[in-house]
């Protein structure tokens, strides 16, 4: 994945060298509003997100569309998840908006490759400095064509590992249902 998101590996039919740039180039970042716990429910229809991910459900939204959050404060500081759709975001998370030459998928894959947890500036909670964060350098294809292509490829092998898991979660169940039938006698092997 590294590889993919560095340009050290390419995919076939794309050429051109990748440019150095920095974040403030290629997006927009911005706090989210506040709200207050009782705004916040489990049966509302919009996605509430603050600083540690996903706190709930409003009844209003603050964004439409495909964003990256980043948690500004909280134990997951740093965090990164791409989120699609009408949603609230907290004064916890930042928002981050991509310009238009920017793949939103892509810059989020490459968000949660960045330890942005390591920015933190210290104190009784640890909190991100957008500035700071802003002013980070990365690699960036020569074409949004390759950071979609780029953020296909790595959203399928997300869904593949998925599938995979829960495979595994089903076989594990399974192993553990006939264990406890095998142990205890009410199966036998003949």
């Amino acid at each position: 994945m590294q590889q993919l998101l560095t340009g050290q590996t390419r995919l076939p039919g794309f050429s051109g060298e990748w440019e150095v740039a920095q974040l403030t180039s290629l997006c927009g970042m911005k706090s989210g509003m506040g709200i207050t716990s009782a705004d916040i429910d489990d049966f509302s229809p919009y996605p509430c997100y603050g600083g540690n991910g996903l706190r709930g459900y409003s009844s209003r939204f603050t964004h439409d569309g495909g964003f990256a959050l980043i948690g500004r404060q909280g134990a997951l500081c740093g965090n990164v998840v791409g989120v699609e759709g009408k949603f609230f975001a907290s004064e916890h998370a930042v928002v981050v908006t991509p310009k238009s030459q920017i793949d939103v998928r892509w810059l989020t894959y490459v968000l949660a490759t960045m330890h942005l947890n390591q920015y933190s500036e210290s104190s009784a909670q640890p909190g991100l400095s957008v500035s700071k964060i802003l002013m980070l350098d990365l690699d960036v294809p020569p074409s949004k064509s390759e950071q979609t292509a780029i953020a296909t490829i790595l959203s399928d092998m997300d869904t593949e590992l998925a599938e995979l898991e829960s495979r595994l979660a089903k076989a594990r169940h399974i192993k553990q249902g006939m264990m406890q039938e095998l142990l205890t006698g009410r199966i036998r092997l003949v």
